[in-house]
């Protein structure tokens, strides 16, 4: 079954519909058939933004808000708040070893919580990894810069290293003035090597959810409305048009399938970004093994979404069945 987690457009200005008419968490059927999970309807200021599995036990899920991570016992039907402080923005979860990983976009830093010894094991400023070297454009008129990767996720690589994914690989965004409003630069997105250090820039525009899939590396270009494909040496070997900004994907290797979210277009980006159309919320059903999207399935009763995940019928039930 195919979960899928959205919330509230961030940005009040881009919000159409109110926060109780939210449906955070929702499942996806065979048939088609979409389920709401009404535990999670009041949950988190905008809804919830992402979910991991305990690597030894399907029926322990980590559930993120924005600020908070639960751990939710489905055998017990329990939830205990992991009470991690100072998280602000959260993107995206994922669990590296006995590690949960957090992206704490917000303040720029990336957080790991062993889930062993059930403490905060590691916190590590980005701001260690910025860049001296200025950014193009630096200096101009009405151009601030701010120290900021913008963090979407940790991930392990293939070759063992811990990656984030970022909006900008040198920590460095530049903000322009521009009739008393500020606008944001993007494009030099891609990822960074934890371990060495190393940078990619893969001049992404706001990516998101890189996913291993049979030997490659599978990311969202959201910005640029396509879902790109690489090698293991970050080398382009694919982009799919995903018509859409693109953000929460999973593979299921036994159908050979990748379920793709891709949020509804936003009122006030219409027309900025050349080759997107304006399109529902949906998940885009791809089969891997030669790139083609098969199926859209629509997600109704949210504004964006946040993450997309494959999970057994049996957890699926357990969810539906929480009071």
């Amino acid at each position: 079954m195919i979960m899928v987690i959205g919330s509230l457009n961030a940005n009040p200005a881009d919000r159409e519909i109110s926060r109780e008419d939210i449906r955070s968490v929702q499942l996806i059927h065979p048939n088609r058939e979409i389920s709401e999970v009404s535990f999670f309807h009041s949950w988190g200021e905008l809804g919830m933004s992402s979910m991991a599995v305990h690597p030894d036990d399907k029926m322990k899920l980590y559930f993120a808000t924005s600020s908070q991570v639960f751990l939710f016992n489905l055998h017990a039907n329990e939830q205990t708040d992991l009470q991690i402080p100072n998280l602000t923005d959260v993107h995206e979860i994922s669990m590296v070893g006995d590690e949960l990983w957090i992206s704490n976009t917000k303040h720029d830093e990336i957080v790991a919580y062993h889930i062993r010894e059930n403490r905060v094991s590691r916190r590590i400023d980005l701001s260690d990894f910025a860049s001296s070297t200025p950014e193009e454009g630096e200096g101009g008129e009405g151009v601030e810069v701010v120290d900021k990767f913008h963090c979407n996720l940790i991930f392990q690589g293939y070759d063992g290293h811990l990656y984030i994914l970022v909006h900008h690989t040198s920590g460095r965004q530049l903000i322009k003035r521009i009739a008393q409003k500020f606008i944001k630069s993007q494009g030099n997105g891609g990822v960074v090597n934890i371990d060495t250090k190393k940078r990619y820039p893969l001049n992404f525009k706001a990516p998101h959810s890189v996913r291993r899939i049979n030997g490659e590396y599978w990311v969202f270009d959201s910005g640029h409305f396509e879902l790109k494909v690489f090698d293991q040496q970050w080398k382009l070997k694919k982009s799919i048009n995903t018509k859409g900004f693109g953000r929460g994907g999973e593979y299921q290797p036994e159908t050979g399938l990748y379920y793709a979210g891709v949020s509804a277009t936003r009122k006030r980006y219409l027309g900025l970004f050349p080759g997107g159309d304006s399109v529902p919320n949906m998940v885009q059903v791809v089969k891997a093994a030669d790139y083609k999207i098969e199926e859209t399935i629509m997600i109704p009763n949210i504004e964006q979404i946040n993450n997309v995940y494959c999970i057994d019928n049996d957890v699926a039930n357990k969810l539906l069945q929480m009071v």
